[in-house]
């Protein structure tokens, strides 16, 4: 399926199923935040939808009306159900409007597709709205949910779903994909990669965005500095960061992702995710705090995603974290 960078495991499962005609009513797709689910669903609903591919192909053909129209999100028949950006969760409105079309024949192809990203966001009645139709499935109906908190799901809601767990995809992958299909330079290629931490739909958005890179480069700068801040100075930077529990969890996720190098720099291993000053940064601060401290401290970071996942205070976790947080001299922070 064509556009779909890295999720190899999960794409040949959906291309299996494409192929032989035996569809489960619905798929749930899990796995971390911005690493191509969406997109997976949309190659799956071209593949489903395709008028023109080879019998007994897993690829779209592109050019027919209903590859087209799916392309610009004009068929009929394939929906993408999108939470409004001012709301915190899917509104029981629109998940009421997908069961009233999926009641509905198909308009022009073979199936009636929904696609439902983030279904974790969504509030109690319109989970359990959404669980009629998975209890009692209409004909020629696919309904293609996507998570990246699986846990935070209704287990009667996943029981009625064929799962569908994606990796996210190789820094090389990620790299190659940027430079072929979006015309990145090389070496922007390179840092938007390691800046990413695996998060290919991130990095898309950054090479459009610059400020994207440009902000997330500046807070890596922040927590990458933190070893040598004095205590005062930490509590202040965790009540900045914690303005509420989604940027808080950013924070951890990227400052974990980076910690994860200084643990490798510490073990003396060779191949690190970061890159430039940041990957510099990461050997000498595993060098200087050694192996022990080191995977003490990203434990730590561990245990603080565990617990904003679970809708922890994000100002006490993150001010625990900072208590936590190993002391380096300034000189060796920022040298």
């Amino acid at each position: 399926m064509h556009g779909v960078v890295g999720l190899h495991m999960a794409q040949r499962l959906l291309e299996r199923e494409a192929l032989l005609g035996k569809l489960s009513h619905a798929y749930l797709i899990t796995g971390p935040d911005q690493i191509g689910k969406t997109t997976l669903a949309l190659a799956f609903a071209r593949l489903l939808q395709c008028r023109g591919r080879a019998k007994n192909s897993a690829e779209p053909c592109g050019v027919c009306d209903a590859c087209r129209k799916i392309a610009t999100g004009a068929h009929p028949d394939v929906r993408l159900v999108i939470r409004p950006a001012d709301k915190r969760t899917l509104p029981v409105e629109l998940v009421r409007d997908v069961i009233h079309a999926a009641n509905l024949a198909p308009n022009i192809g073979p199936w009636r597709i929904f696609i439902i990203p983030e279904v974790e966001r969504m509030a109690a009645a319109s989970a359990n709205a959404l669980l009629k139709t998975l209890e009692e499935p209409p004909e020629r109906v696919v309904l293609l949910l996507t998570s990246s908190e699986l846990e935070a799901l209704l287990p009667t809601l996943v029981s009625r779903c064929q799962l569908v767990t994606t990796q996210s995809p190789t820094a090389g992958e990620i790299r190659e994909a940027l430079v072929a299909r979006w015309d990145v330079e090389p070496a922007r290629a390179e840092q938007l990669t390691a800046l990413a931490h695996g998060r290919i739909g991130w990095a898309i958005d950054a090479a459009q965005k610059p400020e994207l890179e440009r902000a997330r480069s500046e807070m890596l700068a922040r927590l990458v500095a933190l070893t040598g801040a004095s205590r005062d100075e930490r509590l202040h930077a965790a009540g900045m960061l914690a303005t509420d529990v989604e940027t808080a969890r950013s924070v951890v996720e990227l400052w974990l992702f980076w910690w994860r190098d200084v643990v490798l720099a510490a073990c003396g291993a060779r191949a690190r995710a970061s890159a430039g000053d940041a990957r510099a940064q990461a050997e000498r601060q595993g060098q200087a705090l050694g192996v022990e401290r080191s995977q003490r401290f990203l434990a730590a970071l561990v245990a603080a995603l565990e617990a904003l996942e679970a809708n922890g205070n994000p100002q006490l976790t993150l001010e625990m974290l900072m208590l936590d947080l190993p002391s380096l001299p300034p000189v060796d922070a920022r040298r």
